[in-house]
Formats: structure tokens, C-alpha cells, sequence
């Protein structure tokens, strides 16, 4: 009795033990570019919006030089971040146009994938 069980006790932890580590490890999930099934939809996508991508980024930019005056100036804070939103909005907007899905449009941002955890996105861990 006691010996069947501690091999009880020992299949749990190693099960648990195994899972686990998949788990850190990273397992599957959507990846890179799993959502978009046409592939010449999402070259036009990135083509149309690039000039849409690059001013993006210039914001985004400015955005973090603000922040990190001495004394950052709130009000054009605010106006960067609007900018930024409505830069977003067209970028959305572009994107339903060619069935690509809100969020997973951006090549220079991290998705779900090969990650350690639920919530792991590998690089920066930021989004939009």
C-alpha cells in the first residue's frame, strides 16, 4: 500500500514537474503571422502603410524624448499621444480593408508564439 502509493505521489509531481516546464519552456500559440492567409494582402498592407508606420514611430519617439526632459511639456505630451492614437486608427482601419486582424498587423512588434508563460512576449513586451 505505501509503496503504490509514493509511485502515485511520484507520476503526479513528474506530470506536474513536465507541464511545467513545457509551460516555461514556451508552447504553442498563435506565432508570428498565423492569422493572415494571403500573403500578397499583407505585402499590399505593408506597402500601403508604411509612410503610416515610419510617422508612427517618429511619434512614438518624440513621445519618449518628451517624457524624458527635465520638465516635459504635458500639453504637447497630449497632442503626441492623440497623434499617435489617430495613427493607430488609420493603421486599423487599412488593416480590416485587407482581413488582417487588430493587433496582429505590426512586423516590428511581438505576438504570441514561442513565449515562456501566458503572458510572455518575447522582446520589448510592449503593444499598441
Amino acid at each position: 500500500m505505501k509503496r503504490a502509493m509514493t509511485i502515485v505521489v511520484v507520476v503526479a509531481v513528474a506530470l506536474l514537474a513536465s507541464t511545467a516546464v513545457y509551460a516555461w519552456w514556451g508552447g504553442y500559440g498563435p506565432g508570428y503571422g498565423a492569422a493572415y492567409s494571403n500573403v500578397d494582402n499583407m505585402k499590399k498592407f505593408q506597402k500601403e502603410t508604411l509612410s503610416l508606420r515610419d510617422e508612427l514611430m517618429t511619434k512614438r519617439i518624440e513621445l519618449q524624448n518628451e517624457y524624458g526632459k527635465s520638465t516635459p511639456d504635458s500639453s504637447r505630451i497630449v497632442t503626441l499621444k492623440k497623434e499617435i492614437i489617430d495613427l493607430q486608427a488609420k493603421i486599423q482601419d487599412v488593416a480590416a480593408g485587407y482581413n488582417i486582424p487588430a493587433g496582429g498587423y505590426m512586423g516590428d512588434m511581438p505576438g504570441r508564439g514561442w513565449g515562456r508563460g501566458m503572458y510572455s512576449y518575447p522582446g520589448c513586451g510592449c503593444r499598441l
